[in-house]
């Protein structure tokens, strides 16, 4: 399956944002390195590089489900395919972290840090105006996230906006 135009240059920020916060991990290894507070040899770069890899091929996998899923007219078997891809790649990370851990090769805490870069990069993005999923959903710059948005049923309203009176919300009095 090729993906939607969206969803590559979606794809493509994110795998961007997660090779410049790796860099950014690694001079702060070396950084603390210098003072004698961690190592800096090959096990973190190793570890940061497979780390991110598997981050960003963590974001492939979101954006090829959502888009196979807002293809699909039956609703149950549209949460099914979500459901199994999301514990497909959470089996796969928790693997990763698992072997990052055993091997002494890979440094685990440069392995596991970059996993929490593709969020990290999102924020940033939203913090920005870069990235504004209200003005996406279902335009032409509609990217898997907001597929996933989209298919997912609306949230009940919190109480405090139950409580809150018609004026306070700009309708009439």
């Amino acid at each position: 399956m090729h993906l939607q135009e969206a969803s590559r240059r979606e794809l493509s920020r994110i795998a961007g944002g997660t090779a410049i916060c790796t860099a950014a991990m690694w001079v702060i290894f070396a950084a603390l390195h210098l003072v004698g507070c961690a190592p800096f040899d090959a096990s973190v770069l190793l570890g940061g590089a497979i780390g991110a890899f598997i981050a960003v091929a963590n974001f492939w996998g979101i954006c090829i489900t959502m888009q196979a899923a807002t293809g699909e007219t039956n609703e149950k078997n549209r949460k099914a395919r979500i459901q199994l891809s999301y514990n497909l790649r959470m089996l796969g990370m928790g693997l990763w972290v698992l072997f990052a851990i055993v091997l002494p090769s890979i440094s685990w805490v440069a392995a596991v840090v970059p996993l929490a870069f593709p969020r990290i990069v999102i924020y940033y993005l939203q913090a920005t105006g870069r990235y504004k999923p209200d003005t996406a959903k279902g335009g032409p710059e509609a990217s898997a996230e907001d597929a996933a948005d989209a298919a997912a049923p609306p949230a009940a309203p919190s109480p405090e906006a139950q409580d809150t009176p018609p004026h306070a919300e700009g309708g009439e009095r």
